[in-house]
């Protein structure tokens, strides 16, 4: 069962290449790679995750190792100002590790959700938000032995929502929710229908009545299930999830513009194959698998999703190349019938690069996030749709 995102994933499988220097592109490529500052040298720098206020105020968030002290995590914030990319400080808490999982921006403002380890090697979640001027730490409850936020999303800066999950004693996890009403966070109940497990990796807030959560569930046997949850405004409920024979199922992240049309994607794997791209696509609240495109035989992965309107969404992740060992980017745009891939740059020249996050400003400006083998140790990655 999968317990991390791409900041994670990333730190696990990158080796040294060459930085790109420049702003690049892929033949008959609509995206470009966009230069991004990087905090370290010789250590890691990745992006996990893009919001966007407008085309001139978009935030990108992750983590780094300071080459200061190699034996800990930092968390890393990135700003665009409609002209280049900046490293904005953010604070840490935690002695031993800080990350930022996910970012959600509205009317100028900005909040990430992530995680610490304080220096008893206790790991709670962490909620920053920017307001305009700094980025500051906000107050919340914390709960479990431990806790951590791998999503967030807001109506409006009185109405946000943060999901993840938290680990009982026995070492169980279980859905974590949480929800800021303007002065204070607070957390909700929510639903738990996997016997051994379960976790909320992503939310996507539609209005005030309406809240998506996605993440994966398990049971004493086998496969694990996706995991889909509804707020209506008074409660969390389980949303019927598709499943697919004997294929595990897990949705790490979920994005729509209405009820209309709620897309999810994810992966799927079994004790055959290798994993495999996964989409879902929720009309009304009844959710069906659609198809979905890989890359070659090795495994497939989707991190991120937004969308742009009832009929057309984003989708980022990786693909794994067998013959290197590397991972090579991967996005797709997502219809009525599923999702196609589309061509994008692979700035590492001989190394791995993947996509975690991408944020949609409109169908003409789409940014996708993560990292690539740079020189000594991964760097952040940033991509840009232009047509």
């Amino acid at each position: 069962m999968k317990k991390f995102r791409i900041v994670s994933l990333i730190v696990v499988v990158f080796a040294a290449a060459t930085l790109v220097s420049g702003q690049t592109a892929s033949a008959n490529s609509h995206w470009v790679v966009v230069p991004s500052p990087n905090v370290s040298v010789q250590n890691d720098n990745v992006l996990a995750a893009v919001a966007a206020n407008s085309s001139g105020d978009v935030w990108a968030v992750g983590q780094f190792i300071p080459d200061s002290n190699p034996d800990i995590t930092n968390t890393l914030a990135e700003h665009w100002d409609g002209t280049s990319w900046s490293v904005v400080s953010t604070p840490n808490v935690g002695a031993l590790a800080n990350a930022l999982f996910a970012v959600t921006a509205k009317s100028g403002l900005a909040w990430a959700g992530g995680y610490f380890i304080d220096s008893n090697f206790k790991s709670r979640s962490l909620i920053e938000a920017w307001d305009g001027r700094q980025w500051n730490v906000v107050d919340h409850p914390h709960t479990g032995a431990s806790d951590q936020f791998l999503g967030v999303s807001a109506i409006s800066p009185s109405d946000i929502w943060a999901v993840g999950m938290k680990r009982d004693s026995a070492g169980k996890f279980s859905t974590l929710t949480e929800h800021f009403d303007g002065t204070h966070w607070s957390i909700v109940s929510s639903p738990n229908p996997g016997s051994t497990g379960n976790q909320l990796y992503a939310v996507v807030a539609i209005s005030s009545s309406s809240v998506w959560a996605v993440g994966q569930q398990t049971g004493n046997q086998g496969p694990d299930q996706a995991l889909i949850e509804h707020w209506d405004g008074t409660q969390w409920s389980v949303i019927s999830a598709p499943a697919d024979g004997a294929f595990s199922l897990g949705l790490y992240a979920v994005g729509g513009v209405s009820d209309h049309d709620v897309r999810a994607v994810g992966d799927k794997q079994d004790n055959v194959h290798n994993p495999k791209t996964l989409a879902v696509d929720g009309e009304n609240g009844t959710f069906t698998l659609k198809s979905a495109a890989n890359i070659g035989s090795g495994e497939n992965h989707l991190y991120g999703i937004a969308a742009v309107s009832n009929d057309q969404a984003f989708a980022v992740g990786d693909a794994l190349d067998p013959k290197t060992g590397n991972f090579n980017n991967l996005v797709e745009v997502c219809g009525a019938s599923g999702c196609a891939k589309e061509t994008v740059p692979n700035p590492s020249q001989g190394g791995s690069d993947q996509l975690g996050g991408v944020a949609v400003v409109n169908a003409h400006d789409v940014w996708a996030v993560g990292a690539f083998d740079g020189p000594n140790a991964p760097v952040t990655l940033i991509l840009h749709r232009t047509q």
